[in-house]
């Protein structure tokens, strides 16, 4: 007993003097973290001012010109420019960060104000609260390997700070950077119909409102242009937006280069009207909705306290009260067609009010001056200059008419086309369009005339008089009917007046209608030898085209349609003629197989 008595005690004193080491363990670790956390954190407290009782900052701007801004109320205004537009919310963010500035290092009594810049600053920054207290901040160089500046206050000499850009970098450039900016009109590419590029060798892109086809024209000429190409510049004008802030007040077009632009892109879209009525509209729309449930909600009580009258009067006048339901019945129907009738009406109305008009706006864009990889520009009739990157104008400024040329040589689908005629150093051979429409009529009204006399057969007397009767008037109602008719349209093509299968030709006529040339040439072309083949196509209107094929080099083809030229490559018109050969061969082959089989 007394054996366990003494284990119990020294197993208690064990315990004790595990937990007070895990305790004083414990402690150091916490003691040695707070201590790593203070020298972790050499953050020094540089400014402490009430942002509240800022009325003014300065800075030097990136010119060397001194900027003021100052408080007029609670808004910030510029101190030589009171016109200028002010961001308030701007502003007061940069403000607010000074006001409570802190250092990331603090550097004590430098040998040398020169080695950080602080000799000469480059920039003093001037905080000054309403009793007239100031705080003038010395910015030095750039850190270039920590981001940091070094600065100083002006009344302490002593000392110099290593600071973040974030809270300098605001005032590290001109007014603009303080400047309320307007957002770049929003303009998507679907929405653009036209798109009109003043400069030289200028061009205009113009959308077909019925076709929706593109055209473009340097002012002389127009054709088709490219879809894919036109997308291009629409897309681009759809994503400009501004890049820096440069005046918001240009007088001197001249300084920017306006007096003669660069370019003038007119792009002519298309946007909701937005109109007052619009508002009124919808305003006497919901005081109406609220005088319509205001009267339902007193008619409803109303009601409810008239029931037991009526009640009671039923009984007293049965005849008259039958009387009087019958004509409130009619007038109620009556009402709920009027009422059916109004709702549909007010739905109708409803759905087209929704459907705000569609108007034509313009988007004139004025390209001033290249300047560091930028260009100038101002917008409509804005006084307000901005910078643009040169590679966003690209796809727009630096084209010009050919840019934009369709590279189909000609394409009329096999549904509009009348005939075909090919000439090569095989011969002139034609194919010929043969479109047909078979006509299965079924007439339902024998058949229901006679299903009508059967059924009175077994009429007698004056039912068999009735029966006729009827049946002559069934006859002259179905007279006016429609009868059912099935359309079935056919199509075949016949070369050289011999019919061939359709796959034999459309093979070589997609061939045909889908070559493109690689480029387009521009320049006056004269061919120095015979067509290698011509082809001339006639529509189902009468309309005539011609594309002839001539040798150009070892790689190239010239496809030549009307005043247009196409470089075509060699090997897309060898598998051209691989098809129109298959299709000749394929006539003589059915050709035999018909002599043999007559001979049989």
């Amino acid at each position: 007993m007394k054996s366990k008595t003494v284990k119990l005690i020294s197993g208690v004193a064990v315990l004790a003097v595990l937990s007070g080491t895990y305790i004083g363990v414990t402690s150091y670790v916490d003691s040695q973290e707070e201590k790593e956390a203070e020298a972790a954190d050499t953050s020094v407290s540089v400014v402490e001012m009430d942002s509240e009782k800022i009325t003014s900052v300065s800075f030097t701007d990136t010119e060397g010109a001194e900027e003021v801004f100052e408080k007029d109320g609670d808004n910030w205004v510029k101190k030589d420019e009171p016109d200028f537009p002010v961001s308030q919310d701007t502003l007061d963010g940069a403000v607010n960060a000074l006001t409570a500035l802190s250092a990331d290092q603090k550097l004590e009594d430098p040998e040398d104000l020169s080695e950080y810049d602080l000799d000469k600053p480059q920039n003093q920054i001037t905080l000054t609260e309403e009793d007239g207290n100031r705080t003038v901040l010395q910015v030095g160089m750039k850190n270039e390997s920590s981001g940091q500046y070094y600065m100083k206050k002006s009344e302490d000499d002593k000392n110099v700070y290593l600071v973040s850009a974030v809270s300098l970098d605001p005032f590290m450039g001109t007014a603009y950077e303080f400047a309320e900016v307007e957002n770049f009109p929003a303009v998507t590419s679907a929405t653009i119909k036209d798109v009109k590029v003043e400069k030289e060798n200028g061009y205009q892109l113009s959308q077909d409102d019925d076709s929706l086809y593109w055209y473009v024209s340097d002012g002389k000429t127009s054709e088709q242009a490219d879809t894919s190409k036109v997308g291009t510049v629409t897309s681009a004008i759809g994503s400009l937006t501004y890049g820096d802030f440069v005046d918001y007040n240009c007088t001197d077009q001249a300084k920017y280069g306006f007096d003669d632009p660069y370019a003038i892109i007119t792009a002519t879209y298309l946007a909701e009207e937005d109109t007052e009525a619009d508002t009124d509209v919808t305003e006497a729309s919901q005081d109406e909705d609220k005088t319509e449930t205001a009267s339902d909600e007193k008619d409803s009580g109303e009601t409810d306290g008239e029931a037991s009258e009526e009640d009671s009067a039923e009984d007293a006048d049965t005849a008259y009260g039958e009387k009087e339901q019958t004509e409130d019945s009619a007038s109620d129907t009556a009402g709920e067609e009027k009422s059916e009738k109004g709702i549909s009406d007010d739905a109708e109305n409803s759905g087209e009010s929704e459907e705000k008009p569609q108007v034509e706006k313009q988007l004139v864009i004025y390209v001033g001056d290249e300047i560091d990889g930028n260009r100038y520009v101002k917008v409509n009739d804005s006084k307000q200059v901005y910078t643009i990157p040169e590679t966003s104008l690209t796809d727009i400024v630096d084209k010009n008419i050919s840019d934009f040329y369709s590279l189909t040589v000609n394409y009329l689908t096999v549904n509009n086309l009348e005939s075909l005629e090919v000439q090569s150093e095989d011969g002139a051979h034609t194919v010929q369009v043969t479109r047909e429409t078979v006509k299965n009529t079924e007439d339902s009204t024998e058949e229901s005339a006679g299903s009508e006399k059967e059924e009175g057969s077994g009429d007698t007397g004056e039912d068999a008089a009735d029966t006729d009767k009827e049946n002559e008037d069934a006859a002259e109602n179905t007279s006016d009917e429609k009868t059912e008719t099935e359309e079935e349209k056919t199509i075949s093509y016949a070369l050289d007046g011999k019919k061939i299968e359709e796959t034999v030709f459309t093979t070589f006529y997609n061939k045909l209608i889908n070559m493109a040339g690689q480029e387009r040439l521009t320049e006056e072309y004269t061919p120095d030898k015979p067509a290698a083949f011509t082809f001339g196509f006639t529509d189902t209107e009468g309309q005539k085209t011609t594309v002839s094929y001539y040798e150009y080099d070892a790689s190239f083809y010239a496809a030549v349609t009307g005043d247009k030229v196409y470089l075509v490559n060699k090997m897309d018109v060898r598998d051209l003629t691989e098809a129109y050969q298959e299709m000749l061969n394929a006539d003589s082959s059915e050709e035999s197989k018909a002599t043999e089989h007559s001979e049989e």
